[in-house]
């Protein structure tokens, strides 16, 4: 114990130490330009984890796989969320039998009719659900291997000039300003020199053809169909967009991007994968995304500008094309898997200044950041949350190989979203719908972090998650469907509603419905159920209890099709695990030795005291299910969906051989071998927790009795601003 003691208090100090010196260095001229994330990177502390159970990095399949066609990348789509076997990074080859042991004995009447003796539809008979979105696209196989035969001709692709304003127009107001891979006033530019080009019967430069076809490209992506069908001549959206596509792919290929060494040709083939790499990405993405880092280190893209004494413009636009392409990778990792390819340590390239484009137009020096709203605030914004996000993915693999604690890990989080606040709050304006946009983007990202470390502890039902921490997570899973509900139907947000999907996908949904199915008294029950009947479009007549049921149902009746057409193998330790019914007996209350314990001692670990006092004696009720079948070794079983990983564990009613299971019963604290005065088991993730830093950190709100986090409480994301 006193070793203990020793070493949890270095840890404390040298987590002191590391603050300190990341204060005292980080002057403002430096901070403008940082990146936030890399303060918190080379945490070595040593603690014994747990390891998730029944999820894996990678799984293979079976030759004949490729004959379902997109559907074998996309997944099944449930209302607006869309989910296949990997979530959140990880593979979840048995997510159908997961979610149908839980539910187990409540299904409604015919639900169960995907048991696996039936044969998987065929290709030609393909539900709706598994079939690719009205927002898919895929890249063409000929334009990445080269064109087979002649390549046609410029002229066959581009629109008439009015229709091509227009498509430029939109550019500038939906993706630019959103997602800028270029120098707004040189791309203007260009294009006027490329009509000069048309005009006097030049073909223009093929890297020339290439950035302004995909300018173009996503201008369609971004416009609605109505705006499409009245403003461009009356042909349906699909057509102009397939057209653009295509147009941008054979300018691509004609400027041999996979050999260039044109920074406008790169600059193009990002601007093409932009639209493409949203809510919808199959392995072609990935694949593509991977061989575009390869291409721009061989280009020198990972090493910053000012190394080889370029302009500050040139310099400006290699960092965005830089940090888009870290963004791609991260999106790309999170659909496809397994990790990250540009580490961290592998590139030097500074973020883009904090200023206005035409402070770059003819500048000699660089110019000073800006403290105030600026044209590049945005895309700054998306940049520093995504390296803090390629942070947290090594943190996730390290907490996995005992290499950190989850304490250091949210600390690192709560400290990046405290300087990103003192950094970009005061910049945003939230009168101005773009800075308001902003605003909803940071947090909402933000937000992801909290739920990209904490979901893997929300299933584990042999050491349940402690209830402080359960709240942070259900909290931020709210807020982060709020926040994209807002982003996706605000009238102020209309132009840039296209990119939603790049940021999230609502899976997040699949955790709070979890949540809510059992745990239907909560207390942020009304709010999720708000969140859920948006999601998925449920009838708000029917009772909760009725909505959870067919909800989850519904995922795994489609989930279990899927699965059969997937063809996935998973590694073996993952078939042998035994399946159980009852999810989280015990979880919706403190356990009774937790009871036992003195109450300043529940409230440092993190235990409600608005929680009906458990009586000597009292026993949870169980679910209304079938007797769970016995088995030779502990039932590992279902205990929630989350937007991640471990969805099985060992009940928490399992006790040790020899011990005394009648010692529960009688409300008598437990001393099993192994367990420590808390009565939690030694040895895992929540064994690590230093509940003093985690009260610092997430203290109570003495008004609601919740937690008190920065942002969670900010008027302007109240759930009133989206459902009225």
């Amino acid at each position: 114990m006193r070793l203990a003691e020793i070493k949890e208090k270095q840890g404390t100090l040298e987590r002191e130490l590391e603050r300190d010196v990341a204060k005292s260095t980080a002057c403002k001229s430096t901070l403008q330009q940082s990146i936030l994330a890399d303060g918190f990177i080379g945490d070595d502390e040593e603690h014994d984890l747990e390891a998730t159970p029944l999820a894996a990095l990678d799984v293979t399949y079976d030759d004949d796989a490729d004959e379902a066609g997109d559907m074998i990348d996309l997944g099944i789509q449930i209302g607006k969320m869309r989910i296949t076997e990997r979530i959140g990074g990880l593979s979840r080859p048995r997510i159908s039998e997961e979610i149908s042991a839980g539910i187990l004995g409540t299904q409604p009447p015919g639900s169960q009719h995907t048991q696996q003796g039936r044969q998987a539809p065929g290709i030609e008979h393909l539900p709706d659900f598994l079939k690719p979105g009205n927002e898919y696209m895929v890249p063409s196989s000929g334009f990445f291997f080269g064109q087979i035969g002649e390549t046609p001709s410029i002229l066959q692709y581009l629109p008439h000039k009015a229709s091509a304003d227009r498509l430029m127009k939109q550019y500038f107001i939906s993706v630019h300003s959103i997602a800028p891979c270029a120098h707004r006033p040189t791309l203007e530019a260009t294009y006027a020199a490329f009509w000069e080009d048309i005009s006097a019967g030049y073909e223009p430069r093929c890297s020339t053809q290439a950035i302004i076809f995909a300018a173009m490209f996503s201008g369609a992506t971004s416009m609605d169909e109505n705006t499409v069908l009245a403003e461009l001549g009356g042909y349906p959206k699909a057509n102009w967009v397939s057209s653009l596509k295509i147009g941008t792919e054979s300018a691509l290929s004609k400027a041999n991007f996979l050999r260039t060494t044109k920074l406008e040709t790169m600059q193009a083939f990002i601007m093409y994968m932009l639209p493409l790499c949203r809510a919808e990405v199959s392995r072609a993405h990935s694949v593509l995304v991977g061989a575009a880092v390869r291409m721009a280190e061989c280009m020198g893209l990972h090493r910053d500008g000012q190394a080889y004494g370029l302009t500050p413009l040139e310099t400006h636009v290699r960092r965005l094309i830089w940090h888009q392409l870290c963004f791609l990778d991260i999106r790309t990792c999170e659909a496809q898997g397994p990790k990250p390819v540009i580490r961290r340590d592998d590139y030097d390239t500074k973020l883009p200044l904090n200023c206005n484009e035409e402070d770059l137009t003819r500048a000699v020096i660089p110019p000073e950041s800006s403290d105030s709203w600026t044209t590049n605030t945005l895309a700054l914004i998306r940049f520093e949350i995504n390296e803090m996000m390629r942070t947290i993915w090594l943190d996730r693999r390290r907490l996995a190989t005992r290499k950190t604690t989850l304490t250091s890990v949210l600390t690192k989080i709560e400290d990046f979203r405290r300087r990103m606040s003192e950094k970009y709050d005061h910049l945003l304006d939230a009168e101005q719908p773009i800075q308001r946009y902003a605003k909803c983007v940071m947090y909402l990202l933000t937000y992801r972090l909290h739920v990209m470390v904490l979901h893997p502890y929300h299933s584990n039902a042999a050491t349940p998650m402690p209830p402080r921490l359960n709240q942070l997570l259900i909290t931020s899973g709210i807020m982060i469907v709020e926040l994209a509900i807002q982003l996706e139907i605000n009238a102020n947000f209309q132009n840039w509603a296209w990119y939603l999907g790049a940021y999230f996908q609502y899976q997040i949904a699949l955790l709070l419905a979890t949540e809510v199915y059992f745990r239907p008294q909560s207390r942020d029950a009304e709010r999720i159920w708000s969140c859920l009947d948006y999601v998925f479009d449920m009838d708000r007549k029917l009772p909760p209890e009725a909505k959870s049921v067919q909800l989850l149902s519904e995922i795994q009746n489609k989930t279990a099709i899927y699965t059969r057409m997937r063809k996935m193998r998973g590694p073996t330790s993952l078939s042998r695990a035994v399946l159980g019914q009852n999810a989280v007996a015990g979880m919706a209350q403190p356990s009774l030795a937790m009871h036992n314990l003195p109450q300043q001692r529940q409230q440092s670990l993190g235990v409600p005291q608005d929680v009906p006092k458990i009586e000597p004696g009292y026993t949870p009720p169980p679910l209304s299910i079938p007797h769970r079948p016995s088995a030779p070794q502990p039932q590992m079983v279902f205990a929630g969906v989350s937007d991640g990983q471990a969805l099985w564990s060992i009940p928490p009613n399992h006790t040790s051989p020899g011990s005394d299971s009648s010692s529960v019963e009688h409300g008598q604290q437990v001393h099993t071998p192994g367990l420590g005065a808390t009565g939690l088991p030694q040895g895992n993730v929540m064994d690590t927790l230093d509940w003093d830093a985690i009260n610092a950190l997430f203290p109570t709100d003495p008004q609601t009795g919740g937690l008190s986090i920065q942002g969670f409480h900010d008027p302007n994301f109240s759930i009133a601003s989206w459902s009225t």
